[in-house]
């Protein structure tokens, strides 16, 4: 969650606490310094789903581990804002203000802005400093974690060379289809007389009528119809019908198949294109390798980081 959102919930649940930070009961201590309801209950709402009128859905045993979550995630937070601290870390006034700025423009304007943070019982100053605290933090994991994981486009290409097995796209085909819609509850007659006119319109392809004009007028599939029945790319084993995907993968491109009866109804399908295997280059996954070697890395890192701080840390949960 970005800095802007998560302040936003905030300065939402303080408009309903209707109490100040410094006035909210403490919850924990991490070396002498008090973490207040306030902050936890913000974890805690950050956490959740969805809004808080979906709350009334989840379990009490769910609500229960993301209360313990939140505690975790305020602890690390304060760790965090503690060693930015000691290592004399800073934001400049310009990304306070910044901030400051933008979480103003998301309430529409200065005078909701204001009036929220009136009736959140905060200050100006207080809002602010509550952003600096956020800013270092997250400073202070952009450094530790964050920078340290990155991965040099070397390394990167070095574990494309020693796998590249894993890098393939398997065989591709693309297939449209039309589809005569059946009901669960249709009576036979009913089944009878959608089979016949899906014979009906396999006839007038094979006797050269176009397939896409005549997905357009008769299939039912309404996704799919305004578009000729293209239903896509796929590779083996993607499609939700095996009898469909069946049918497809024992085409020729530009063949279509006899009627295939299915869940939904009865289908006719024609296969348009047909990819063979491709051995990917760098280039092709160089973004997907990048995003989870580094998470992988980052996720070491952060376990590693946060071990430290906590062996040296006193940690009291005065209410959970």
């Amino acid at each position: 969650m970005n800095l802007l959102r998560l302040f936003i919930i905030v300065v939402s649940i303080a408009f309903f606490a209707k109490t100040s930070l410094a006035a909210s009961p403490v919850v924990a201590k991490v070396n002498g310094k008090p973490l207040t309801a306030f902050e936890l209950n913000e974890e805690f709402q950050a956490l959740l789903p969805t809004a808080a009128s979906w709350h009334g859905n989840v379990s009490e045993e769910t609500m229960a581990g993301i209360r313990k979550k939140a505690m975790e995630t305020l602890i690390d937070k304060e760790l965090q804002y503690q060693y930015a601290l000691e290592k004399e870390m800073s934001v400049s006034r310009d990304e306070i203000e910044s901030q400051f700025s933008g979480t103003e423009r998301a309430y529409g304007s200065s005078k909701k802005f204001k009036e929220a943070i009136k009736k959140s019982g905060l200050t100006k100053d207080e809002v602010k400093e509550y952003i600096k605290k956020r800013l270092l933090t997250a400073k202070a994991k952009e450094q530790e974690v964050t920078a340290k994981a990155r991965m040099s486009d070397e390394e990167l290409r070095d574990h494309y060379e020693k796998n590249k097995g894993a890098f393939n796209r398997p065989e591709q085909f693309r297939a449209s289809h039309i589809l005569i819609g059946v009901e669960p509850a249709a009576s036979a007659e009913d089944r009878r007389k959608k089979l016949q006119l899906a014979k009906d319109i396999l006839a007038k392809i094979k006797a050269g009528e176009d397939f896409v004009k005549l997905a357009m007028r008769y299939s039912t599939d309404a996704g799919t119809a305004p578009i000729g029945g293209d239903i896509g790319t796929f590779h083996k084993g993607m499609m939700a019908d095996d009898s469909l995907e069946k049918a497809v993968l024992a085409l020729k491109v530009g063949e279509v198949s006899d009627v295939v009866e299915s869940l939904y109804g009865y289908h006719i399908v024609m296969l348009t294109d047909l990819k063979p295997p491709t051995q990917l280059s760098f280039d092709d996954v160089k973004i997907d390798i990048k995003v989870r070697l580094e998470q992988k890395r980052a996720d070491v890192l952060y376990k590693k980081w946060m071990e430290g701080l906590k062996a040296g840390a006193k940690i009291e949960i005065l209410k959970k």
